[in-house]
């Protein structure tokens, strides 16, 4: 029976419990796009009905359901099938009804509209059709939500917010068409929505009968309107039969293999989905590397992002044919390396520190997967999927498939090295020029086209490649030395000399990449046997900490401090490798201990209270030290880089730790140390030249505790436990001891 829509909410509409949720106002891109084709039809239709003055009609296809009479014989329609169109006019119809100030009789049909899914959204509808809004300068979407009758738990009912998101979308729109009463285009007199509405009562509804009914209605998927519509976007008859033969053939037979090489299917996994999926999510990083290379972009700015979010970009870019014949080159590409050379991924890239070959380049990504390609395939849909220096790899892969560079092997590693070291640089506005750089790098091996890279690691491949081109034994050190992965590419913490080969093989040896963050003391205080290595950042200091993250950015160009990176840290660590290839038989733990002895009997600055004390380095994740005063010895460690974060004096931090806890208290935030005794308390901090005793009481309360202290000579008149020093200002004694053993006797 064909009805139209006010006739089909003549009787009650009863959306029922079985039903999912309301889901034309996902936000997802695909529900974006078909809710916004569903209302630009809509609107289009009412403004051309309205301006022709026609009485045209806009079918919107069959709905199915039950028809149920309860005790006063009247009939409730349940739907089966067409409860998101039917939804999507109730809250059209609502808008416009309360926008235009329809009179309560006119659309009183609205009230047969019934939701059952949900409690929460049965009650909004009923408040919706109560509710008569000012529309007050707000949103409707807004307005609805602050009203007392509004509960906050309705945020969590999808069906409510996708309505809500409905309903904004519908007064754009609204607010945008020429008319002056859009209920007197789809009210009474002329409702113009029709459906063919079948009733499953007179056929009956089997379970075979309900499977097709709802089969019927089954999307086409996003691979299928693709190729529907890419073919259209061709217009040379060569170009589309290729594009025709391939995407059917070739091109999805090379990505079929792929997928089912993966081993990673579930058995109840639909593979050809999964293979038409995976074949767009090539197309769209295909798609996305010519958009950027070209900077199209929408009117908006917007870059390209998919089929479905990007459909118009779609047909901008391949407009235009010189972009046909990358996409094609580069599949066709893939084919061929799939078929000749179906170890190029295996043979260019490997993981795990021990699978080290010289003719091959390590790889730092996460996910373990040296065949970026298959990377591309299964996700880069999932928030692009691939980081920045994953697309400029895949795509200077694509780039070799198709150019077939004789020195692939040297100029991948060095593509490596300047993506993982550009972390700061790479955005999207750079990106294009990147992947043309990457192209052109590979088409005539100059260093000289990179320019959007980090400037450092730009300068540090030119002077490899020529201290390489010098010293071509050394090659395989050199790249064994960038895969580490402590420095992924950046060594310029080696000096390109004669002395390269022996420290690189001794760094290898003595901080090894596994090693260096499980024995993370031991190594620091190895390195500050050497002497002070540290780097200043801002306003804090930075002496290391057992992130790997840290210790990357320490040890690599530019650091925290590109001075300090050449003045400290590169002289304390070439000092230190020195020493073992001069002492090979010497053990790390033995020259720590030398260092620690010779400070026992000699002045003690700084470096070792770090040395003697791991508690210097605890609850300092980012290793992070201010020192607030011109001596060694005013120092705050840092949990985080700034002040916002909790801080604590590193040296009553140590005493506190080895002390019964229940007389000292010692809270975080720049706190002094607290010593509570016979309802006494005094508070302790650290001086340049030793400790500051203050009175803990409150103001101008007699502290007997403290007057004890000045009165026995453990401290001064002006509250100072005093260390001695030498001229210099270091400590002759280990000023820690000296705490300690007085607090003790005091407690004792």
């Amino acid at each position: 029976m064909r009805n139209n829509y006010i006739e089909v909410l003549s009787n009650k509409v009863e959306i029922p419990i079985i039903q999912r949720d309301y889901a034309q106002g996902r936000t997802d891109d695909k529900t974006n796009r078909i809710r916004k084709d569903f209302l630009d039809v809509i609107f289009e239709f009412i403004q051309h009905k309205y301006s022709q003055a026609s009485n045209a009609e806009i079918e919107l296809d069959f709905i199915y359901g039950f028809n149920e009479q309860d005790t006063a014989k009247q009939t409730t329609f349940i739907p089966i099938d067409g409860q998101q169109r039917l939804t999507t006019l109730w809250l059209l119809y609502w808008f416009v009804a309360a926008k235009e100030n329809i009179p309560k009789q006119d659309s009183s049909f609205l009230s047969n509209f019934i939701y059952e899914t949900r409690h929460s959204t049965t009650e909004f509808c009923k408040r919706l059709i109560q509710y008569e809004p000012d529309f007050s300068g707000v949103t409707i979407r807004e307005e609805l939500k602050n009203q007392a009758w509004y509960f906050e738990t309705w945020d969590f009912d999808p069906s409510i917010q996708a309505m809500l998101i409905v309903l904004n979308d519908i007064e754009e729109r609204y607010n945008n068409v020429n008319i002056s009463s859009v209920w007197s285009v789809i009210g009474h007199g002329g409702c113009p929505f029709y459906f063919y509405k079948l009733d499953m009562n007179k056929v009956g509804l089997t379970d075979d009968l309900y499977i097709k009914m709802n089969s019927r209605g089954k999307a086409l998927t996003e691979f299928e309107y693709f190729k529907a519509g890419f073919s259209e976007l061709i217009t040379e008859p060569t170009e589309k039969e290729r594009f025709e033969k391939s995407i059917d053939g070739e091109w999805i037979d090379a990505v079929w293999n792929i997928v089912f090489e993966s081993n990673d299917l579930a058995d109840d996994d639909d593979i050809a989905l999964i293979v038409d999926n995976s074949f767009l999510n090539l197309f769209n990083f295909i798609t996305s590397v010519i958009a950027f290379k070209k900077d199209i972009t929408t009117v908006n700015n917007i870059r390209y992002k998919d089929t479905v979010a990007s459909a118009d970009l779609v047909q901008k870019i391949y407009g235009d044919s010189e972009n046909q014949n990358i996409l094609f080159d580069t599949l066709d590409a893939v084919c061929r390396q799939q078929e000749n050379d179906h170890l190029f991924w295996n043979n260019s890239f490997y993981f795990a520190k021990g699978d080290f070959v010289s003719a091959k380049t390590r790889l730092f990504f996460q996910h373990k997967e040296v065949c970026l390609l298959r990377q591309c395939l299964f996700h880069f849909s999932e928030n692009r999927g691939l980081s920045f220096p994953e697309q400029i790899l895949l795509h200077a892969c694509f780039t070799q498939l198709i150019i077939q560079s004789k020195d692939f092997e040297s100029q991948i590693r060095s593509i490596r090295n300047l993506s993982v070291n550009s972390e700061n640089e790479l955005r999207d506005t750079i990106l294009g020029s990147c992947f043309i750089e990457v192209e052109q790098f590979i088409q005539k091996g100059d260093l000289n086209v990179f320019k959007s890279f980090n400037t450092d690691q730009i300068e540090a491949e030119k002077k490899k490649k020529q201290f390489s081109i010098s010293s071509i034994a050394l090659t395989n050190i050199i790249r064994e030395i960038e895969d580490s992965d402590i420095f992924r590419g950046s060594i310029s913490l080696f000096p390109l000399d004669t002395n390269f080969k022996e420290r690189a093989e001794k760094f290898l040896s003595i901080f090894d990449e596994n090693e260096i963050s499980t024995d993370f003391n031991e190594k620091c205080n190895l390195l500050l046997s050497f002497g002070d290595y540290s780097q200043d950042d801002g306003n804090s200091t930075n002496l290391l900490s057992a992130n790997k993250a840290i210790i990357r950015s320490f040890f690599t160009t530019p650091g925290y401090n590109k001075k300090q990176f050449y003045n400290k840290t590169q002289k304390v660590v070439m000092s230190c490798l020195d020493y073992f290839i001069a002492n090979p038989t010497d053990a790390v733990a033995n020259k720590i201990e030398e260092t620690i002895t010779y400070y026992n009997t000699n002045p003690k600055d700084w470096k070792y209270y770090f040395m003697k004390y791991p508690s210097f380095r605890e609850s300092c994740p980012r290793g992070y030290y201010v020192w607030y005063d011109a001596g060694d010895f005013c120092i705050w460690k840092m949990y985080a880089k700034d002040f916002r974060g909790r801080h604590w004096d590193p040296f009553i931090y140590e005493v506190k730790r080895s002390i019964l806890p229940q007389k000292l208290s010692l809270e975080a935030y720049g706190a002094k140390l607290i010593l509570t005794l016979n309802r006494k308390k005094l508070l302790i901090s650290t001086k340049l030249n030793g400790f500051l005793f203050e009175n803990g009481m409150s103001a101008n309360t007699s502290n007997t505790l403290m007057d004890d202290l000045i009165g026995n000579g453990s401290i001064n008149n002006l509250g100072e436990l005093i260390v001695p020093q030498n001229n210099e200002g270091a400590d002759l004694v280990d000023r820690i001891e000296v705490l300690k053993n007085m607090l003790v006797s005091l407690l004792d």
